[in-house]
């Protein structure tokens, strides 16, 4: 029995590393008609030179852009309305599958670590079309990632973070105790060192907590009132480690879910009113 259950612990420490970093692909499930009355198949580098797919939403006469960027496990279709509330209100949007999902390439998921090149790219490829004035949006790994690159965001007016996890050993703790009912430490005991090893990279460095504090544009943070794979405590611990001018939204009743869908109208007012506020202002 001991021996089974040792044999037991090892297949599961192998095997949920493996998958978390190298989650099932999400087909594409929602056509882009169904939101956008135009866009265009885009396909562009990342930073280290993977490629991304994507959609890229024009805008007539602007030159300003935001970047949406999806959560773990799902594709470019969770931004799908957003890029279009954005394109109503004056901006083209680009919208991908970020490495490792949906179609673009890769194999290997960071948390937000790795797809800090992603957005890198994503910003390269709108500056080469001409754009100079850029915002940024993310949920869950979206928000992420555009924390952890934060010193590389001088030209970003604003960004918007939903529903991120403040670091990633707080994330995987959250996850195994709603799964397997038990903290991480114990479960995970041999999980995160190979989840490392796969990486390449210390669970420690990938920490929006820390990252989020060298944004140099205002900050939204978002999140559920009933999250349980991010704890209201553990975002408003994101949210007090902002620089200011941030602003903070605890949402009533929802959990880790589509937030605009959840609270469309609500939303809509928040946002409209965050970026304006943050576009009059002059970042230094």
């Amino acid at each position: 029995m001991i021996l089974l259950g040792a044999l037991g612990f090892i297949t599961v420490s192998a095997f949920f590393p493996y998958r978390f970093t190298n989650p099932p692909r999400r087909p594409l499930a929602v056509a882009p008609e169904t939101f956008l009355t135009a866009h265009e198949d885009v396909h562009f580098a990342a930073r280290d030179g993977v490629t991304l797919d994507g959609w890229f939403v024009p805008c007539a006469d602007t030159k300003k852009a935001v970047v949406l960027l999806h959560g773990y496990g799902t594709t470019r279709t969770q931004m799908l309305a957003r890029a279009k509330f954005f394109h109503d209100h004056g901006y083209a949007a680009l919208l991908y599958d970020a490495r490792g999902h949906g179609k673009s390439d890769g194999d290997l998921v960071g948390f937000g670590f790795f797809e800090t090149r992603d957005l890198l790219g994503a910003l390269d490829w709108l500056r080469d079309r001409g754009f100079t004035q850029f915002g940024s949006l993310g949920a869950s790994q979206g928000g992420a990632t555009i924390a952890l690159a934060a010193t590389d965001l001088r030209e970003v007016r604003w960004a918007i973070l939903e529903s991120v996890y403040p670091t990633l050993t707080n994330a995987v703790d959250r996850r195994f105790r709603r799964t397997v009912l038990l903290p991480a430490w114990l479960a995970g005991c041999a999980m995160i060192p190979i989840a490392e090893w796969r990486l390449g990279v210390s669970a420690e460095t990938i920490s929006p907590r820390e990252a989020i504090a060298r944004l140099p544009c205002p900050v939204f943070v978002i999140s559920g009132e009933l999250d349980t794979h991010t704890l209201p405590a553990n975002a408003r611990e994101l949210f007090d480690h902002a620089r200011e001018p941030k602003s903070w939204w605890l949402v009533p009743g929802a959990a880790h879910v589509d937030i605009y869908g959840f609270a469309k109208a609500d939303y809509e007012k928040r946002l409209l009113e965050f970026v304006s506020k943050a576009e009059s202002m002059t970042v230094q």
